[in-house]
Formats: C-alpha cells, sequence, structure tokens
C-alpha cells in the first residue's frame, strides 16, 4: 500500500468492479480512448492487474480517499509497448467528480517515487494521445520531460514523457538555511530522530540547536517540504561533529543522507582536512561504514544528565 498525504493506493479486488466500471464507462473520461469500456473490458482491467500484481510485484492499484475510503480511479506502474520498446509507464485515471484538484498528480508522484523506490528501472516513462493535454500536464509536473513523439495507429499520434532516476535524485534540493525550530519539530515527527532528544526542557533545546549549529542544511521537495536535515559543529579546521542527520520516512533509499553527509563535510573543509564524528544509533550504524566511516578509539565523554527517554 502506498500512503499520500489524502490518498492510499491499494490493490484491486473485484469488488471494485462497480465503482471502476462508472469512470471506465463514461465518454468524457475515456475521450482519449477509442472507446469507453463495457463490462466485459472493465472486469479484464482488474483481472489484468491481478495478473501484473503476480507477474511484477506491480500494476496499476485503486486509489482511494483517505478521509472516506471512497475509490476514485486507479493509477500505478504497468509495462507498455511505446514506439515498439516495452517499458515502464505510470498511468491513472481519476473519476471526473474529483479533476482539478491535484489527485492524479498527487498519485503519480507517489507511484514515480515507489518505482525508483523498490525497482531498478533507470527510466520511467508517461504516453498519452497527444490531445490528452491533462496527461502530459501531470506528467510535466512531476519532473517528466517530452522525449519522443510518435505514429501510434491507437492514438492516431503519441506523446512519451521520461524521468530519470538521476532527474528525480535532483528533485531534491539541498541547501543551506536555518530551518525554525516549529518546522524541525514537525519534521522530526516524520522521522526516527525523534526518539533521540531528551524531553527536559526539548522545546527550548531545540530552538538553541537550530539556532547555534555551525552548518545547517535542508532539504527540500518539490513541494518546499523539508525531508532531510543535518546539523553539525565544526572548527573549519580540523573537525566536524555531525549532531543530527535525518530524512523523512517517506522519502528514504533516495540518497538524501548521503548527500547531506558529503555537501556537509565540503563545507567544512573537505575529507582532506576535516576528520567526521558523530553518535550513531545502531541501526544507522550500516549506513555510516558504508561512507568509509569507523568506530573510533579516541573519543571520552562526561555524561552525567538524567535524561528521559521519549517520541517527539
Amino acid at each position: 500500500m502506498i500512503e499520500t498525504e489524502r490518498l492510499l493506493l491499494r490493490e484491486y479486488t473485484m469488488d471494485d468492479f462497480d465503482a471502476l466500471y462508472e469512470i471506465m464507462s463514461d465518454e468524457e473520461t475515456m475521450q482519449h480512448y477509442p472507446a469507453p469500456f463495457d463490462e466485459a473490458r472493465t472486469r479484464r482491467w482488474i483481472e489484468w492487474n491481478l495478473e501484473n500484481y503476480s507477474q511484477y510485484g506491480f500494476g496499476l492499484w485503486a486509489v482511494v480517499l483517505k478521509e472516506t475510503g471512497e475509490f476514485i480511479g486507479d493509477c500505478g506502474i504497468t509495462i507498455q509497448n511505446i514506439d515498439g520498446d516495452m517499458l515502464p509507464e505510470i498511468g491513472y485515471h481519476i473519476h471526473k467528480k474529483y479533476w482539478r484538484r491535484g489527485f492524479a498528480k498527487e498519485a503519480a508522484r507517489a507511484v514515480r517515487d515507489w518505482v525508483f523506490q523498490n525497482t531498478d528501472y533507470d527510466t520511467i516513462y508517461s504516453y498519452m494521445k497527444y490531445t490528452n493535454v491533462g496527461s502530459y500536464s501531470t506528467a510535466i509536473a512531476n519532473g517528466m520531460k517530452k522525449v519522443k513523439e510518435y505514429p501510434d495507429p491507437k492514438n492516431t499520434v503519441s506523446y512519451a514523457f521520461a524521468i530519470t532516476r538521476e532527474e528525480w535524485e535532483k528533485l531534491i534540493i539541498i541547501g543551506e538555511e536555518r530551518i525554525t525550530a516549529e518546522e524541525y519539530i514537525d519534521f522530526l515527527k516524520r522521522t526516527d530522530l525523534g526518539s533521540q532528544y531528551p524531553k527536559e526542557r526539548f522545546e527550548e533545546r531545540i530552538a538553541k540547536l537550530v539556532k547555534n549549529v555551525s552548518i545547517s542544511l535542508v532539504a527540500r521537495n518539490e513541494d518546499g517540504l523539508a525531508v532531510g536535515v543535518l546539523f553539525g559543529l565544526t572548527d573549519f579546521c580540523y573537525w566536524l561533529y555531525i549532531t543530527d542527520l535525518g530524512v523523512d520516512r517517506n522519502y528514504e533509499r533516495r540518497g538524501i543522507a548521503t548527500r547531506l553527509m558529503k555537501k556537509a563535510h565540503e563545507l567544512a573543509g573537505g575529507e582532506k582536512d576535516i576528520a567526521v564524528y558523530l553518535v550513531a544509533n545502531e541501526n544507522a550504524v550500516p549506513f555510516y561504514q558504508k561512507l568509509g566511516m569507523k568506530y573510533a578509539d579516541d573519543v571520552m565523554q562526561y555524561n552525567h544528565i538524567d535524561w528521559t527517554e521519549w517520541t517527539v
């Protein structure tokens, strides 16, 4: 199951037939298809996706509203013939009463992220009839670029849009900025960092933290949401101590933490001059080891503070 701010994407069942048929049999919704679907084609559509789940581990998923559980369409990844090549393609259908509310964009973006996080595909496509402005506008909004225009017996002319893994990774922008205490606390709730802070004077401590660290890096998504944060203390001569490094759970496995670490090291003075230290959570040790870090034997501590453990 894929979850977004407003939607849940889950596997189809045959119980979705009536709601899907209402969408696929509608002439306006299906204006870019040769014809609306009848009952048999709608039933076969669900069966085809059930087969895709079994064969590929993915397909078009049912899109439902989180708030009400209402089925409003489908969105997912299937293997499609695009000008003679069988390629991974993001497709979607949303009930027309929910058009122009950003649901297709939201669902397609979540599928795009899922594919790059859970498959080895280096490029994802969307293709559509040349007259389907809404479809290619959604593709563009999610970072895709037009890569092909070709004759297509089914569509007269089809457009193909695509985004590469490298382009997808660059959609996350990392910059130096002082995040507010309020925004950082909200960010912590979406990460696994929220249990590393003592309860005592929590908000006061966070306010001091965001104000006084030497290095403050924030990774933001396409909507400006903070999805990665790194704080560090450094003398810019010899050492860099990473006080905080976290990534939004929905943005893990996108290389964000690695990019934050490399950027912080560069800002402090570079790997040839600056030694990096940190206190690693047990679960994070493999990540830091992949970056070349090792356990240190020259670190001492003085800690007589009695802290109350909790989760933000």
